[in-house]
């Protein structure tokens, strides 16, 4: 009971979003989210962008670096600077070198300040060339000689937040502030570490020793500022001849500013691709998962309505020629197949009560009589009547034991190989080394070639010697049984095993009823109760579950007498 009121839990009247529909929808958008990510991540647009922010600053650098180096700087002037050397042959360590330093002058490096263009942007710095003339930079803030934030001609306002105790909306802006910080830190969190690698001190000191005859001077890429801020900077040095005489760093920021505004640009195209997706969900929920939960339901319904004797419906989507059709067309046919079977079973069930009654009757009868029967001869008489019931029922009961065993035994039976001709040829052969005298002779007319099919050895021997055995019972004392193999002729056709007997043949009304379970027709003067009636039916449905097919005719004589009978098994052999 617990069982079946949990399947009766799906109701087709309530609304309930079945696991595959979320199951399409997930599918659909997780394409979209990784589109998304891949976005958010995006590199070439970043470098595109950093590449053309690092030509803008690597201009305005180079003109302010060729200015310095004409106007701030006098070659003849040389300020005296003691420089330490390394210890070598005849010198101390500690003996200092008077050797002349390389400098911008301060006051023309101002000026040129003062007239540096509006048009310019960014942050210029000026730094002097190390006083050791040493080409390494080990602290730039020594060095720095002016320092100069260039705008065009735009006012930016920041509105800052109030400054109060902590309340609901800064608690806000400082999960907004996380926010952000975490989105940076996942989607540029590589590239960021990789240009915090970077200091301005490197970047002086490959400025510094960068080639005099280099198309690009100096050095340039990607690093963060002191306010955390990703920049793009150039680094000039200013040189006369080889000679350094200072560095010109230009950087200018808002590239993460840029591809934030077109990673959100992209989200309104994300939001009609998500609508996109949804819609698509709903149209596949459409169309797969709603035809099969009804499928589903009306399965439920099959098993309930069988338990309660009732019949249901499957849903018919066969016309959608689709895999969602064949499901639905191969359930009705498991279906019609069950209900066929319970059918089946039913009539067996009744024809096996109308078989055992009626020698039950005759036993029954036959000892109510007994007992007021006067003479001993029809006490013989009676108790013949009642072996002979007996005797049915014993082997009514064994024919419908097998016949009710038959088809679990072809649904567990292993399929292999079977050479016909041979398993043929052996029955009989066993037939002739237990024939009595007067008995109807068995014959076999063998093939030159073999012939092989798929199937179980014992379930098609089965078939033969219940035909062989039905020949033998119509056929005359000393008659003939002749069985024959065709082989097919074309490959993997069928093959072709006839039975004929010289009785008296079969009445063409019953040449289709003669395969009915329990149905006997028997000649004048044979006797009653030898025969159950269900040996062509076992033969039949064997012969079904191999691919085949039995069928009866009559053997016509030249001039229309009857023959015989002749029964045909049509098998399909082995390709």
């Amino acid at each position: 009971m617990g069982e079946a009121t949990g399947r009766r839990g799906r109701n087709p009247s309530r609304f309930v979003v079945s696991r595959l529909t979320f199951t399409i929808a997930i599918a659909n958008l997780v394409g979209l989210m990784i589109l998304l990510l891949g976005s958010f991540a995006v590199s070439e647009y970043r470098e595109s962008l950093i590449v053309a922010k690092l030509e803008g600053v690597r201009a305005q650098a180079q003109i302010v670096a060729d200015v310095l180096a004409q106007v701030a700087i006098d070659p003849d002037e040389c300020i005296i600077v003691e420089q330490p050397v390394r210890p070598g042959l005849g010198i101390a360590p500690t003996d200092p070198v008077p050797v002349c330093g390389r400098n911008l002058r301060p006051g023309d490096v101002e000026s040129v300040f003062n007239r540096i263009w509006d048009s310019f942007e960014g942050r210029i710095r000026i730094y002097r060339a190390p006083e050791d003339s040493s080409s390494v930079v080990a602290d730039a803030k020594p060095l720095l000689l002016d320092d100069l934030v260039l705008r065009q001609d735009r006012i930016t306002l920041n509105d800052l937040p109030p400054i109060r105790d902590v309340t609901a909306e800064s608690a806000q802006f400082r999960l907004l502030e996380a926010a952000r910080r975490f989105l940076r830190r996942f989607m540029t969190g590589r590239f960021r570490r990789a240009a915090a690698e970077r200091t301005i001190e490197q970047e002086l000191t490959n400025a510094i020793n960068s080639p005099v005859q280099g198309d690009n001077r100096g050095w340039s890429w990607v690093r963060l500022n002191e306010n955390d801020e990703l920049v793009a900077s150039v680094s000039i040095p200013v040189r006369r001849v080889h000679a350094v005489y200072g560095v010109v760093t230009s950087e200018i920021g808002g590239i993460e500013e840029l591809v934030g505004k077109s990673r959100l640009a992209i989200l309104p195209f994300f939001g009609l691709a998500i609508a996109a997706a949804i819609l698509s969900s709903l149209l596949l929920t459409a169309a797969i998962a709603q035809p099969i939960r009804q499928l589903a339901i009306a399965a439920d319904q099959v098993r309930e309505g069988i338990s309660a004797a009732g019949r249901a419906r499957i849903p018919d989507f066969s016309s959608r020629q689709d895999e969602i059709g064949e499901l639905s067309a191969s359930l009705k046919a498991m279906t019609q197949a069950i209900y066929d079977r319970i059918d089946a079973i039913e009539s067996f069930a009744a024809d096996v009560a109308h078989e055992l009654k009626n020698p039950l009757t005759s036993i029954r009868s036959a000892t109510e009589t007994l007992d007021i029967a006067k003479t001993e001869n029809a006490r013989e008489k009676l108790m013949g009547v009642i072996k002979k019931d007996v005797a049915r029922m014993d082997r009514l009961i064994t024919d419908i034991s097998n016949a009710s065993r038959l088809d679990a035994e072809l649904a567990r039976e292993e399929r292999e190989p079977v050479e016909l001709r041979k398993l043929i040829s052996d029955i009989v052969d066993l037939y002739a080394a237990t024939r009595k005298d007067g008995e109807p002779q068995v014959s076999f007319t063998s093939p030159r070639r073999e012939t092989h099919l798929i199937g179980n050895a014992g379930a098609l021997g089965r078939i033969f010697r219940n035909l062989i055995d039905n020949a033998k019972s119509f056929s005359p004392p000393g008659g003939i049984v002749s069985v024959s193999l065709a082989p097919p002729v074309d490959r993997g056709g069928l093959a072709r095993v006839t039975v004929d007997d010289d009785g008296p043949g079969v009445p063409e009304e019953a040449l289709e009823r003669i395969f009915d379970r329990f149905y006997t027709k028997r000649p004048a003067g044979a006797s009653f109760g030898d025969n159950s009636g269900l040996g062509l039916a076992i033969g039949q449905q064997i012969a079904a579950s191999h691919g085949g097919a039995i069928r009866a005719e009559n053997r016509v004589g030249p001039n229309g007498d009857i023959l015989g009978a002749r029964f045909v098994v049509e098998l399909p052999a082995r390709p």
